[in-house]
């Protein structure tokens, strides 16, 4: 009789526990995500791939999960903070030349956790330190890179060289902590007054053409008149002045940005001492 009362008592007791049990070991790890095997709070080399596992509680194992996406980290000019479980916004990197000017870089890191490097991520930075530990090498690394390059470089051809190498510097020193590099953009860069010298020596010489251009149609102009002067006093009067208001109106319209048509074909007007076509005949 005490054995049917200890049965009765003690296996829906049992069952409970092996319930708890069971539903503890089974771990499902939700689309875009990776996790990471602990044990007894270590990380171990066991990823775990989207999808359900079963990992034994008794032993103290439990999951850790991190972003197996893309995330982005961008530093700009007009960052308000603002940051998702994806995409992170800072501050831009004010870094100093070698020839000792001053830039404020924007940049973009896109990057993606390397599923063999997890317990490197996890030991050294943990789910919510990896967005300091991007930020921190990565301006560490370009401040060095930045050293080392002119404000020359900035510009034309010499961008797209600094453009890669700073890619590659960048992805070479977040290798090593299990973050994969996938996409390097340097970004707008405020060079302070040295780039406003730049911007003005650029915008002088382009007004030094356009006067140069304008010059020279001046003094086509002045010659054309010069031919058209004569024809003032002349029989053809007309003509001349009909030259002269589509002239202006062109001018108007230059000025304005108004399309003018074109002027209708001149009648010639003979004078009296000139024959007409039908006296001619």
């Amino acid at each position: 009789m005490e054995w049917i009362i200890f049965a009765v008592i003690a296996v829906p007791i049992l069952g409970v526990i092996a319930w708890v049990v069971l539903d503890d070991s089974f771990v499902r790890i939700e689309p875009g995500q990776l996790g990471l095997l602990l044990i007894k709070g270590r990380a171990t080399d066991i990823a775990l791939q989207p999808g359900p596992h079963w990992v034994p509680a008794l032993r103290r194992r439990e999951v850790q999960t991190y972003p197996s996406v893309e995330m982005s980290y961008r530093a700009r000019l007009d960052a308000d903070g603002s940051s998702t479980d994806l995409e992170h916004s800072g501050p831009p990197l004010h870094a100093s030349l070698a020839d000792r000017s001053g830039a404020i870089a924007s940049f973009t890191v896109r990057f993606r956790l390397d599923t063999a490097g997890l317990p490197e991520v996890h030991n050294r930075f943990g789910p919510d330190g990896i967005w300091a530990a991007v930020r921190d090498l990565t301006e560490a690394t370009l401040s060095d890179e930045l050293a080392a390059t002119s404000i020359d470089d900035f510009f034309g051809t010499g961008r797209a060289a600094l453009h890669q190498r700073l890619a590659a510097a960048v992805t070479d020193a977040l290798a090593p902590t299990g973050i994969v590099v996938t996409m390097f953009l340097l970004g707008d860069a405020d060079l302070g007054r040295t780039g406003e010298v730049i911007e003005a020596t650029a915008r002088a010489r382009l007004e030094l053409e356009r006067e140069r251009a304008e010059a020279e149609m001046r003094m086509a102009r002045a010659r054309i008149d010069a031919d058209v002067a004569p024809l003032m006093d002349g029989p053809n009067v007309d003509v001349a002045l009909r030259y002269r208001e589509v002239d202006s109106w062109r001018d108007l319209a230059r000025r304005t940005n108004v399309s003018v048509p074109a002027a209708p074909p001149t009648r010639f007007i003979p004078t009296a001492d000139e024959p007409t076509d039908e006296e001619s005949d």
